[in-house]
């Protein structure tokens, strides 16, 4: 499966409570030792916040899993309006 990754903008902030996001073996991302169908990676054993503003890459061509638990809070990220203003940019 080819990965799809894009930027997104978190329009709300939001914190997705602990192991909300689960990955099983086999799973696209999914990483890690263990037998078919258990788990193998989760997102912390504490919540998971992101800030307004912020800016995350993900896939969202799979979708990957953490991408559907924040869909409802991205917007896709725009050069030139997402990248400007005090914060340091890295390049």
């Amino acid at each position: 499966m080819a990965v799809t990754l894009n930027k997104f903008v978190v329009t709300a902030t939001t914190t997705l409570p602990a192991e909300t996001v689960t990955v099983t073996t086999g799973e696209v991302g999914g990483g890690g030792a263990g037998a078919a169908g258990t788990p193998a990676n989760s997102w912390g054993t504490t919540p998971l916040t992101f800030i307004k503003g912020q800016i995350v890459v993900l896939d969202n061509g799979t979708p990957s899993p953490l991408y559907t638990a924040l869909s409802s809070v991205l917007r896709p990220y725009v050069p030139g309006q997402d990248d400007v203003g005090r914060e340091a940019i890295s390049n």
